[in-house]
């Protein structure tokens, strides 16, 4: 008899210590999940387009700032900052695309330091496509600032790695100076 009491009491403990043990894997992954999507909030920004979805990774945004004036080498300059963003095609046909570098007025404004601006002559750009070899360019050197045009298959995405630094053959003459843009996707019809 005590045996039977015995046994009755040890599945009662396995019981519970499974109950237990899935109680705390549930409120595990519940707690991950919702840690997850509250922070993703802070670290992309999505951009919808009719046929794109634009995500910009990274608190920064679409983006660019620079603030101090300090030329480095292009090896450097492709380990810098990197502003990272995926293009995305929702549709079922390909879609025309290119990405294009704006000034930030409004940061100019808030900054106080639209005088101070980096000429874009010294302004290297390094772009990545996922796949690609990275290029390397001048800012003056970009015909309306579009840093790339491409194409988007249907139901695919592209995904972008650009870094901007001050070329090495620089005389830095003002360290207060600033560049303020911004990364834009614009879809061509």
């Amino acid at each position: 008899m005590n045996y039977q009491l015995y046994k009755k009491a040890r599945n009662k403990m396995l019981i519970k210590s499974f109950i237990f043990i899935f109680l705390i894997l549930g409120l595990a992954v519940f707690s991950t999940y919702k840690i997850y999507y509250k922070f993703q909030s802070t670290r992309d920004k999505i951009s919808s387009f009719p046929a794109l979805t634009v995500t910009y990774h990274g608190k920064q945004g679409e983006n660019v700032k620079i603030t101090k004036v300090i030329p480095v080498t292009d090896a450097v300059g492709l380990s810098s900052n990197a502003y990272k963003f995926t293009i995305k095609n929702n549709t079922g046909t390909k879609v025309k695309y290119r990405v294009v570098l704006k000034d930030d007025k409004e940061a100019y404004k808030k900054d106080s330091c639209l005088e101070n601006k980096i000429p874009d002559n010294i302004i290297k750009v390094g772009i990545h496509i996922s796949g690609e070899v990275s290029k390397i360019y001048n800012l003056d050197d970009l015909e309306d600032r579009v840093l790339d045009t491409g194409v988007v298959s249907p139901q695919s995405e592209e995904n972008y790695t650009v870094r901007f630094w001050i070329s090495k053959n620089t005389i830095a003459t003002e360290n207060d100076m600033h560049f303020h843009g911004m990364l834009l996707v614009e879809e061509i019809n």
